[in-house]
């Protein structure tokens, strides 16, 4: 895609499921791509796979790994064009089950880490820059034992809403809300118990059992971020990626990413 050509993008949660597939897909594609997540020997490996691309250690729990993270990739792509935030957590426990830290986690994660991630990156970003923000299709509709992660996608849409009012020009902020997706390791920490438990509540409230394929919706964010590059003055400000319905429901699952 000629639009991505030359294009420098910071991708967040580059580590696995749909960061990673977004990242490579750029790379390959012809962008610039800064990897990041936590751990470097993952990003290693996603590199080695793009045959391309930069590896940076950002935590997004920790301000200063933040800053330091942003100041690398805006370093070594010589400036930013684009930001890619998939990174996202939380616990599966009713409410009544959770502790601060485990709110200060999931909060820091899906809505604290993007917006300072944004933050860090203002003095670098490009007049035409494009940065997207994935949310979850379940912020409106909180799953049961997920309502954390819900209610911090929910925050993370109002901010991205706040983005649009306080910069002005030519810079697109983008809010993608994506329905079920695999493979990913979001639920890599959840217990059979507690899928179990859940279940039946998921059943009740009627959700839809559609599953996408990360590199389907990686191909689609970046052919939709190439639209973006190539014609500054358009914006898109939400987009919402969900799977038809199958004709048969799909089984609840643990390998399905609950972005």
């Amino acid at each position: 895609m000629e639009a991505l050509s030359e294009r420098r993008v910071l991708v967040v949660g580059a580590s696995s499921g749909l960061g990673r597939a977004t990242a490579i897909a750029l790379q390959r594609l012809g962008a610039h791509v800064a990897f990041a997540a936590r751990r470097r020997d993952v990003l290693e490996a996603a590199v080695e796979e793009a045959e391309g691309g930069h590896v940076v250690v950002i935590d997004t729990l920790d301000p200063l790994s933040i800053e330091h993270g942003v100041a690398e990739a805006a370093e070594v792509l010589g400036g930013l064009d684009g930001i890619v935030y998939t990174s996202g957590m939380s616990p599966m426990a009713p409410m009544a089950e959770l502790t601060q830290e485990d709110w200060q986690a999931v909060f820091g994660v899906n809505t604290f880490g993007p917006n300072l991630i944004i933050k860090a990156a203002l003095p670098h970003l490009s007049e035409d820059s494009v940065v997207a923000a994935v949310s979850s299709d379940s912020s409106s509709m909180p799953r049961h034992s997920l309502v954390p992660y819900a209610a911090s996608k929910r925050a993370l849409e109002a901010t991205m809403d706040g983005w649009r009012t306080e910069m002005l020009g030519n810079r697109r902020f983008v809010t993608v809300i994506l329905g079920p997706t695999m493979p990913t390791e979001f639920a890599n920490s959840f217990t059979p118990e507690a899928f179990e438990a859940a279940i039946p509540h998921w059943q009740r409230q009627g959700f839809r059992t559609g599953i996408m394929q990360g590199d389907e919706v990686a191909h689609g964010l970046v052919s939709f971020m190439a639209a973006l590059f190539a014609a500054p003055t358009f914006g898109i400000e939400s987009l919402l990626l969900r799977s038809p319905e199958p004709e048969v429901a799909n089984e609840f699952s643990a390998d399905v990413e609950q972005q």
